[in-house]
């Protein structure tokens, strides 16, 4: 059976997800930009053989049932069929356990179906490879893991390793560029939300000391109102008390006048048994029934 030359699910079809979600962001900008093309491995990259044809499954009568089963994991991988190609990849790993290639193409399957840990898991293990090309893919692959799992730092410093094995990886060039720019963009957005956190906090804090200032003011308007009435009740007090003395003394006055009346209404001064306001108010002072008998000049 043939064998393919070279190891399909390539890192740079990986790549292509990430370099097309960097165009799709920055050609926004730019009418001009163009995304680098993904690039196949080139001679050297290990050879990893292809197991042999399966036999041709049975038409389904119905034209219904199972899925079509692909023999080759990497026409499996080539035709979309992520999960075949999975379980080939898998069962060339118990032949070969320390292939590092069959791990780099196990991690491929894995990142197509989205599981990422995994995919990073046998990415890793390939780069340990004494081959510099596979160890090259395998660091560029393991930067578009750490992107997709949100590790941007992460994907930055496996980009570089990458380059510093493959100084002209035009990809890893645009993605360590892309993933920078990402980076400085969410530190923006962070930074601009920080300081419209701290304005919010500011604003409130500064409302917070301006209600505690119009209540401060507002108590010290009713202590002073308070203080106010206070005062005026007292001398109201004062005031009443003042006119209830005043009238007082008028009753005493009153009073002591009238006993002044009522002493020089009853005095007798001759003792002629007459008041004297009665002898002063006779029509005739001289009548001979009321002598003058004290002198006075008065009968």
């Amino acid at each position: 059976m043939p064998e393919h030359s070279t190891v399909t699910a390539a890192p740079r079809p990986l790549g292509s997800a990430l370099l097309a979600l960097a165009a799709t962001l920055l050609l926004a900008g730019s009418a001009t930009a163009q995304p680098p093309q993904s690039a196949k491995p080139g001679p050297g990259s290990p050879v990893a053989p292809a197991p042999p044809d399966a036999p041709p499954v049975a038409a389904d009568p119905a034209g219904q049932g199972a899925p079509r089963r692909i023999g080759n994991p990497y026409d499996a991988y080539d035709q979309g069929s992520f999960d075949q190609a999975l379980q080939g990849f898998v069962d060339q790993q118990v032949e070969r356990p320390e292939d590092p290639a069959v791990a780099f193409n196990i991690g491929s399957a894995q990142y197509k179906l989205k599981d990422y840990d995994q995919a990073e898991r046998y990415f890793a293990n390939a780069a340990l490879s004494g081959d510099p090309k596979l160890r090259e893919q395998a660091l560029y692959n393991l930067g578009n893991v750490a992107y997709r799992q949100g590790k941007l730092d992460q994907a930055v410093e496996r980009y570089k390793s990458a380059l510093e094995l493959d100084p002209d990886d035009q990809d890893a060039k645009f993605n360590l560029e892309f993933v920078r720019d990402e980076i400085r963009r969410r530190n923006e957005e962070a930074q601009k939300r920080q300081q419209e956190q701290n304005q919010q906090q500011q604003n409130q804090s500064q409302d917070q000391q301006n209600q505690d200032q119009q209540n401060q003011d507002q108590q010290g308007q009713q202590g002073q109102d308070q203080q106010n009435q206070d005062q005026q009740n007292q001398d109201q007090q004062n005031q009443d008390q003042q006119d209830q003395g005043q009238d007082q003394q008028n009753q005493d006055q009153q009073g002591q006048q009238q006993d002044q009346q009522q002493g020089q209404q009853g005095q007798d001064s001759d003792r002629d048994g007459l008041p004297d306001q009665a002898e002063t108010q006779a029509q005739n002072p001289t009548d001979p029934n009321n002598p003058d008998s004290d002198g006075d000049g008065l009968s």
